[in-house]
């Protein structure tokens, strides 16, 4: 699975190196798979990696699924050791563009975006679009998205016993801040 990992981020950046591109380490993924009037299920993922090509809007993320952060241990363990499987699917990714890209003009404010691509998790590939936002401050750019995936499409089966707990439509949120790459 690492070599497979190695390959992905090889390809992407040897398809980019040509291209005006920006990179982020640390970009900010969260999720939230609770109900309501039950405990909080939120996790948070400081280090997720991806890069954006601004000369034709195309994207990529590559997500660690155990460097996600929950509030409490227990949560973290099940997880990663019965819904997502990190041990067997160590990573998440996002292969996509931003679709009406060549309408933005980048500046410091805000704009909407349409983001198109599949998101692979736990080895199943599903289609997603979502509205997000985008802007350049400096040599920075900010892109920020929100969208919900239903765990079944990725085959993440949550116990009976939990299953009013944990919502079958999960919300994601993203926040990238990209430096330019040379």
């Amino acid at each position: 699975m690492r070599e497979k990992t190695l390959i992905l981020i090889f390809t992407l950046c040897t398809a980019l190196c040509f291209s005006q591109k920006y990179y982020t380490e640390y970009g900010v993924t969260e999720f939230d798979g609770s109900k309501a009037a039950f405990e909080p299920i939120k996790a948070k993922n400081e280090s997720s990696v991806s890069i954006l090509d601004i000369n034709d809007g195309k994207i990529a993320a590559l997500i660690k699924i155990s460097a996600f952060n929950f509030r409490l241990g227990l949560m973290q363990e099940h997880f990663n050791e019965n819904y997502l499987e990190s041990n067997i699917y160590p990573t998440s990714t996002f292969e996509g563009s931003i679709e009406n890209f060549d309408e933005i003009n980048l500046d410091n404010t805000f704009q909407e975006v349409l983001i198109k691509g599949e998101l692979k998790i736990k080895g199943e590939s599903n289609e997603i679009r979502a509205k997000g936002y985008i802007k350049k401050n400096n040599n920075k750019i900010e892109l920020k998205s929100s969208f919900s995936v239903k765990l079944s499409e990725y085959k993440i089966k949550v116990p009976r016993i939990v299953f009013k707990k944990i919502d079958e439509e999960v919300k994601i949120n993203l926040n990238y801040i990209y430096d330019e790459k040379n």
